[in-house]
């Protein structure tokens, strides 16, 4: 096995006892493992934030003596995990991706683009279950929550640097062998009633993810809206996917799919970059074996369909977030019956949120199992996706565009990426009228 220790780093709220069997089985087999813990430490006061906590990792690396030169360990982290390796890895890199510390990295069910329950954890029945500990009294941590929500904006600009930065591709496989295996089986028990499809429970696929793509909108006008397709500074990353919710998605006792958990962590662990292509491959056959076994054999179908999250954020030509706005998808021509309008909005698009920090970021859960059986059925289709917000006054108004942009047809569905999150930067054009400012000739 490779010499590397490997730390081991935990969700929030969890403790690292969680990962005692996880340790032992991976020291069975030869591996040396450095748990660094650092949700045990007084970090789940509400001024902390993830950032705090990547410096935070990087100085208990140093006190229990782990290299930090270039692939000087490996890491496995688990939700929130994710998050907290990837702000230290962008700390430490500070653009030079050659330097990474992290050879093999290893994510289960990482919450890269947020959590459906993280607003929870900031409700007063997150507080009263979380928030029970003298040394964070009624805290639940509230700025790590605030990071963890759906459309959050930090991990929008996260992903703006180590994603789609030309000059920060961490993982490509050169750099660090990235695998990340998410769950879509639900919790039993009263935590099944809080389930969300394409969820473990408490991650999306789509979200735990690092496989995002990012369209530009540019609504300066005239029509069209102008769009650009940013490529991400990365291959296609590994990503498998497995019938076990968030809490066994990393526990080599869970009875599901066994075999396969096995091989795919120790690839995870042992694989060169010659062979992250086949081991990428082989992680999306895992993947689609998972949703037909579901599909064919599962009481609940639809927890076994697949998903993609997009993240919509909009703001003026001056940087400033536009908070009250509509998106819609419709198709502009030839659809008299509005049959696009009705099977986006009533059938694919099974949820919308805000977010609670900043409302010019919003997330769309879409169904792409039933978005790619409507474009099978409806090869004609070409689905539209409009802006259009509220004017803030008679005298500064926004320049909604009068026509959408083309983003699935049944011919072209480059954007249609189950288990992705697609990251839609929208630039809406604010104007002055003439009301606000004009010239005078001088007496």
């Amino acid at each position: 096995m490779r010499p590397n220790p490997i730390v081991i780093l935990h969700g929030w709220s969890d403790t690292s006892q969680s990962f005692g069997p996880l340790a032992a089985w991976l020291r069975a087999r030869g591996f040396t493992v450095a748990p660094v813990v650092l949700g045990d430490y007084l970090s789940m006061t509400d001024e902390i934030t993830v950032k705090d906590l990547g410096f935070a990792f990087r100085r208990a690396l140093d006190a229990a003596g782990v290299p930090q030169g270039p692939h000087g360990f490996d890491a496995i982290v688990h939700s929130t995990g994710g998050l907290v390796i990837r702000e230290y890895l962008r700390q430490v890199c500070a653009g030079q991706p050659e330097r990474t510390p992290v050879q093999n990295l290893l994510m289960f069910s990482p919450a890269n683009f947020g959590s459906p329950l993280a607003t929870l954890g900031k409700s007063l029945l997150g507080r009263l279950t979380e928030g029970w500990d003298w040394n964070h009294f009624g805290q639940t941590g509230r700025a790590i929550l605030d990071a963890l929500e759906l459309a959050s904006p930090y991990s929008w600009d996260l992903a703006m640097n180590d994603l789609f930065d030309p000059a920060m591709p961490v993982y490509d496989s050169a750099h660090t062998f990235l695998t990340v295996i998410g769950g879509t089986a639900a919790y039993s028990g009263f935590r099944a009633a809080l389930h969300e499809n394409g969820s473990d429970g408490t991650v999306r696929v789509s979200t735990a993810s690092l496989n995002a793509a990012l369209l530009k909108l540019d609504c300066a006008g005239p029509d069209p809206i102008a769009s650009l397709r940013v490529e991400r500074n990365c291959p296609e990353l590994a990503l498998a996917v497995l019938n076990r919710d968030h809490s066994a998605v990393h526990d080599p006792a869970d009875p599901r799919q066994t075999a396969i958990w096995e091989q795919t962590v120790l690839d995870a662990l042992t694989l060169d970059p010659s062979q992250y292509s086949a081991h990428t491959g082989r992680c999306a056959q895992i993947a689609q074996a998972t949703f037909a076994a579901g599909l064919a054999d599962s009481p609940n179908p639809e927890r076994y369909h697949q998903y993609q999250t997009l993240v919509v954020r909009v703001r003026d030509q001056f940087g400033a977030p536009v908070n009250d706005y509509m998106i819609e998808f419709y198709q502009e021509a030839d659809d008299d019956t509005d049959s696009v309008f009705t099977a986006l909005h009533g059938d694919i698009l099974e949820k919308v949120t805000t977010n609670s920090v900043d409302s010019s970021y919003r997330s769309f859960l879409l169904d792409c199992t039933d978005l790619t059986a409507f474009l099978d059925a409806h090869p004609a289709a070409q689905v539209e996706l409009s802006i259009s917000a509220a004017n803030l006054s008679e005298r500064i108004t926004y320049r909604n565009p009068q026509r959408g942009v083309m983003v699935f047809t049944g011919a072209d569905r480059t954007l249609v990426r189950p288990n992705a999150t697609l990251l839609v930067d929208v630039t809406l054009y604010r104007d002055s009228t003439a009301a606000v400012f004009r010239l005078a000739a001088a007496p």
